[in-house]
């Protein structure tokens, strides 16, 4: 359910950003790594409520590479995006795409991962509560013993919260 109401809330704020009034706008999505099975939940759930606000989606997958999300951004661009939302691979590789996108006053969200940017819309989910929920899992399966804590990419800002 919350996920529901955070895309949602995604759908609304986008197209609030683009100024979207009757016609269809297009929103581009540029995923930072589309293999993980998360983003396939996302994606489909982003989609349907575009679909209900009848707007139109295109999508990227930068398999994991910054470099050819850069691309992927410049790409969606072409292909008419008047939104973007991005996932980012890398919160600082993903820069210059982002002035681009400013530069042709696209608005851009940032999906889950932080992109500190001016004008760059930050969407996520309760990154505190995630870990506490980690945390219990875990514990409950093993309530005793040594811990490694793994957080995530030094790229990915959202780490530092788990």
């Amino acid at each position: 359910m919350k996920l529901k109401t955070t895309l949602t809330a995604l759908a609304a704020l986008v197209l609030g950003l683009s100024g979207a009034s009757a016609f269809a706008q297009v929103v581009g999505v540029s995923w930072s790594n589309f293999q993980e099975e998360r983003w396939k939940t996302d994606e489909k759930a982003i989609k349907d409520q575009l679909a209900k606000l009848g707007a139109s989606y295109i999508s990227a997958d930068a398999g994991g590479s910054p470099e050819k999300q850069l691309s992927d951004v410049d790409s969606l661009i072409a292909k008419g995006a008047k939104v973007l939302i991005v996932l980012a691979m890398d919160k600082d590789a993903i820069l210059p795409a982002v002035n681009k996108a400013a530069q042709q006053k696209i608005p851009v969200v940032a999906y889950d991962r932080l992109i500190e940017a001016p004008g760059v819309f930050y969407i996520t989910f309760d990154n505190v509560e995630v870990g506490r929920m980690q945390a219990r899992a875990v514990f409950e399966a093993k309530p005793k013993g040594n811990y490694v804590m793994i957080k995530g990419s030094p790229t990915d800002p959202n780490a530092n919260f788990l």
